[in-house]
């Protein structure tokens, strides 16, 4: 009987998955999760991200058992268990779904010879970005590296068909299921599971999620900028995991066709550009993308890192936001731009620090999107903002928060100050602050920086990093 193995990674669904589907043509199907150190105990590990895992992995099994397979789980190196376990089953061939990252390339040509000393073919299909990203070059054959014209290609580009839903699936009988690492070995607690168990874990919960979503799409251009309202899509981490597909959401808003929607399709390009900045530069995971910026000479401040991770900065816009993460696994992606910007302009620190502490609590932390979006913000990076574009977080809160209904819920010791002084509460008059109930440096910090001299100073180092490297703003 021909036998298939499907590995799953980032892809736990069985709508729209065309590893899956491929690999459920051949009369015998092994769908396998391998657990590799470097997954849940690696630089970026995450409890967070674990817990999610760990609840779409049990869903996964108790929906392919539905189906009449089951979910057979490994640990180790993959090159060596798929090398074993295709010989244990005589599967031919392993399907995946592309990804591509550094290590996704090194593990993927790994497991490919591997394979081939036990008789099998790695089969790749493309299931976790939403266009054939692969084939979009610029007019000269090259890799793009500003969106702008990355999208022009994307939004034209090849497209697959969705992939149906395999109904019947039959595996070895005799195979032993294995099992994951325990919880405690993961690093999952109580409230990692709370977290996790707040977005949805499973396709499921995804699937419903994704649906809201939908109904939601054509305001997406006006709620996209407003934290407060909470109307963003919130399927990041969905998206991460691959409990919905990237492809069959781009699908569903393109029948909408309404401007909301195609907003929102543009944030998918977004995530594919990254997808495609990691996979052709992969040292980008290590290094600055702009050359020109290697070597930026970085402030070294424990102490204002510290601050800014557990949001007492003493300004309540990068706080507010700083806290939502510490809190939810989240963040609005319109916070995310400032706390990164205030970190690497206004502390100037490395933008490093910020992708490992996003990478340890997001629960939709991708290491193509996480560090595309922080050498972005850094002006590091692959289409970087500039340098010399520095988000003003006082501006930034009276502008997308003018009532202060994010930031109060996050920083409840400011409840009491007025509107006109939330954004700035260290040029609120004294009398203000007292009847606030808050005296600075006490219920609430003085700020670490002055926020235009940092300014000044950020713009400086920048020019001056660049004319080092002999290169004109």
């Amino acid at each position: 009987m021909s036998t298939s193995i499907v590995w799953f990674r980032r892809d736990l669904r069985l709508n729209d998955n065309p590893a899956l589907a491929a690999a459920g043509q051949a009369e015998l199907l092994v769908p396998l999760f391998c657990f590799e150190q470097g997954l849940w105990r690696g630089r970026h590990a995450s409890p967070n991200r674990n817990a999610y895992l760990l609840a779409s992995l049990r869903e996964l099994d108790e929906m392919l058992r539905k189906a009449g397979s089951r979910l057979f789980y490994r640990s180790g190196d993959p090159a060596i268990v798929l090398a074993k376990l295709a010989a244990e089953t005589g599967a031919e061939r392993v399907h995946i779904n592309r990804d591509y990252t550094a290590h996704a390339g090194s593990r993927e040509r790994r497991v490919r010879a591997a394979l081939a000393t036990a008789g099998a073919e790695l089969v790749l299909h493309n299931g976790i970005a939403c266009a054939e990203i692969e084939e979009l070059e610029t007019g000269s054959g090259g890799t793009y590296r500003v969106f702008t014209p990355f999208y022009r290609s994307w939004d034209g580009g090849r497209r697959r068909r969705p992939a149906g839903r395999p109904r019947r699936l039959r595996s070895p009988p005799s195979l032993g299921k294995g099992r994951p690492p325990s919880e405690g070995a993961m690093g999952v607690d109580a409230r990692a599971k709370r977290l996790a168990a707040g977005f949805g874990p499973g396709e499921r919960a995804a699937r419903r999620a994704m649906r809201r979503a939908l109904k939601g799409a054509d305001d997406y251009g006006r709620v996209r900028n407003l934290p407060a309202e909470d109307a963003t899509t919130k399927l990041s981490p969905q998206l991460h995991f691959g409990t919905i597909s990237a492809r069959e959401l781009e699908a569903l808003l393109l029948e909408r066709e309404t401007e909301g929607a195609l907003e929102l399709r543009r944030q998918i390009a977004w995530r594919d550009f990254w997808l495609n900045v990691i996979g052709r530069f992969p040292a980008n995971r290590d290094l600055e993308h702009d050359e020109r910026m290697r070597g930026m000479r970085w402030r070294r401040s424990a102490r204002d890192l510290d601050a800014w991770k557990r949001g007492r900065t003493g300004v309540p816009w990068i706080d507010a936001g700083m806290r939502q993460l510490l809190a939810q696994g989240w963040m609005h992606n319109r916070v995310r731009m400032a706390v990164a910007s205030y970190l690497t302009k206004n502390l100037l620190l490395d933008w490093r620090h910020g992708e490992a502490h996003f990478m340890r609590h997001l629960l939709d932390g991708d290491e193509a999107q996480n560090n595309g979006n922080w050498q972005w913000a850094g002006s590091v990076g692959a289409d970087a903002q500039p340098y010399f574009r520095i988000f003003n977080p006082v501006r930034q809160q009276q502008r997308f928060d003018p009532d202060g209904i994010y930031v109060r819920r996050w920083l409840p010791e400011l409840a009491e100050l007025p509107d006109r002084h939330l954004a700035a509460p260290w040029e609120a008059p004294g009398p203000v602050l007292a009847e606030a109930g808050i005296e600075l440096g006490s219920e609430y910090p003085e700020p670490l920086v002055d926020l235009g001299e940092s300014r000044a100073e950020a713009i400086s180092r920048f020019r001056d990093q660049r004319d080092r490297n002999g290169s004109a703003d």
